[in-house]
């Protein structure tokens, strides 16, 4: 039986993180580099974004590489797998956070808002898995697969229609996934965060909005907190701690689960 610290020990393996130069994609390469693993951080970011999560890996003795690409564009897929064999090896984990959301009315919505959602946050999280699940074959090893969903793909939270049925798609295409390529010991599995702090969050009560809407805002998320069990927001870290959870051997007979990390708000 293996020690709590083997459990949870990544050493040796190498772990993509999509949307990882900052937000909860931070949190988990952060996390996975703690506990020994390779990070390559894919971000439509900028080197330059990115290089704050970087250090902070190096400094506290990781390893980490960055690829910045259009993850919206599955001719960008197959270079984030070669890149990271070049750097690295071998692939072992994949985590597909990367997302946009952007609140919109049905009434409201456009076919180029629907096909930018689910390019990005559902199209090229199937894409990149089939060719990373390929990879492990080939490499004749099993690995993990964690993607990252949201409450809305369980609760639609309103005006955000092409992001719930984009995150609804992720939920159900884990469990399709965890279906077939189990056989091969690949474990795939989903996190469903709540509200979480992130830069995302932070700009939309930036100085882009007015002085009402920045003071709306204020108070809707006032409102939200104060319905929460736990009476605050998540952190990135708290989504990272899942994400190591799902990547370590702890959670070797989990496959096709969701895992809700949302400070109790689907109690509500």
């Amino acid at each position: 039986m293996k020690t709590i610290q083997q459990l949870f020990d990544l050493t040796g393996k190498t772990a993509i993180v999509t949307g990882g130069a900052m937000g909860i994609g931070k949190g988990i390469a952060l996390r996975l580099a703690e506990a020994g693993a390779n990070v390559m951080i894919v971000d439509i970011a900028t080197l330059q974004e990115a290089e704050a999560t970087l250090n902070e890996i190096k400094t506290r003795g990781g390893k980490a590489a960055f690829l910045q690409t259009d993850l919206s564009d599955t001719k960008n897929l197959d270079a984030v797998v070669t890149n990271t064999l070049q750097h690295f090896g071998d692939i072992d984990i994949l985590v597909n956070n990367a997302g946009i959301f952007n609140y919109t009315p049905v009434t409201h919505l456009t076919e180029e808002l629907w096909d930018k959602t689910i390019n990005l946050n559902l199209k090229s999280v199937a894409f990149l898995s089939k060719f990373v699940v390929n990879t492990m074959i080939e490499k004749k090893h099993g690995g993990k697969i964690i993607n990252i969903s949201s409450i809305d793909s369980l609760k639609p939270s309103g005006n955000l229609s092409h992001y719930d049925s984009s995150k609804g798609g992720v939920r159900m295409l884990t469990r399709a996934f965890a279906k077939e390529v189990g056989k091969h010991g690949i474990n795939v599995n989903d996190i469903a965060p709540g509200g979480v702090n992130t830069p995302g969050v932070a700009k939309m009560a930036g100085a882009t909005m007015t002085k009402e809407q920045q003071e709306a805002m204020k108070t809707q998320m006032t409102q939200f907190i104060q319905m929460l069990p736990l009476q605050r927001m998540g952190e990135p870290e708290e989504i990272g701690n899942a994400a190591l959870f799902l990547a370590s051997d702890a959670s070797n007979y989990m496959t096709g689960s969701t895992v809700v990390v949302d400070g109790g708000l689907l109690i509500m």
